[in-house]
């Protein structure tokens, strides 16, 4: 078993709640597990800053992390900040497992597998305008691809409404945020990453193309690519993939970058 805490890193607006199947499913393994939330959706006096850059992100999660090195799984928005992290102190980073994060959130000329620009920039607008039906959206794009989506749908719909938070503070934080997502190309972390590296992807990820798998496993061979069944949220499904993933890491077989 691993020596080494497993560390979870939630994704943009989700509650920590969103991962706790994943946790409980770790645990099982007899694993030290956290779950760290995304500023938005926290009280925590180092989230009160409404808006953030990677810099401030980074500071955030380090903060969080009470034992180093950590086995850092990081989902979409903190799988992005958990590959950034590792490159810039790689001696708190055992290992990374990114789930449904990508290179780059959003197309630009050099990564193409990624949302279209336009579908950002309405996303964007929309939560500046209208919250509730914004993020309500956003659960139906996260759930979708997913076997149980309904089921899914009303269970990230619940936890989302359990974060009764002040909202006029969590939405700026949120946009700063989606900022962040916008501009993001963590292409340059992903090759200065020293641990070993798995990304994991879900085959009917309606926010995260499906191949953006293959440009990662082109461009960075030394990582691990694996294209799973299911859409963004695919580990709430069947987190045995990621728990499989986790204990071959920790079991000393994963490829170390360089």
């Amino acid at each position: 078993m691993s020596q080494y805490p497993i560390v979870l890193i939630s994704g943009w607006a989700m509650p920590a709640g969103a991962m706790e199947p994943l946790a409980e499913a770790l645990d099982a393994d007899h694993r030290r597990v956290s779950i760290v939330e995304l500023p938005g959706l926290v009280r925590e006096s180092e989230a009160c800053k409404t808006s953030h850059d990677w810099n401030s992100l980074l500071a955030y999660l380090d903060h969080q992390l009470f034992e180093k090195p950590a086995v850092l799984v990081g989902w979409s928005l903190g799988g992005m900040l958990a590959s950034l992290y590792a490159s810039r102190y790689p001696n708190n980073v055992a290992a990374v497992v990114n789930l449904g994060a990508n290179a780059c959130f959003v197309q630009n000329d050099d990564w193409k597998q990624a949302m279209d620009p336009a579908l950002f920039t309405s996303f964007y607008q929309g939560m500046s305008q209208s919250r509730e039906k914004t993020l309500q959206q956003f659960v139906l794009l996260c759930s979708a691809g997913s076997p149980r989506r309904k089921e899914l749908s009303k269970a990230l719909q619940a936890l989302m409404a359990d974060a009764d938070l002040d909202h006029q503070a969590e939405d700026s934080t949120l946009l700063s945020l989606l900022e962040i997502l916008g501009k993001s190309d963590t292409r340059s972390a992903f090759s200065d990453i020293r641990c070993p590296v798995t990304h994991l992807f879900g085959k009917e990820d309606a926010l995260v193309p499906a191949g953006a798998a293959n440009a990662i496993e082109q461009n960075f061979p030394k990582h691990r690519v694996q294209v799973l069944d299911g859409g963004h949220c695919f580990f709430m499904d069947d987190p045995e993939p990621v728990v499989s993933e986790v204990r071959r890491l920790s079991s000393g077989t994963g490829s170390v970058t360089t």
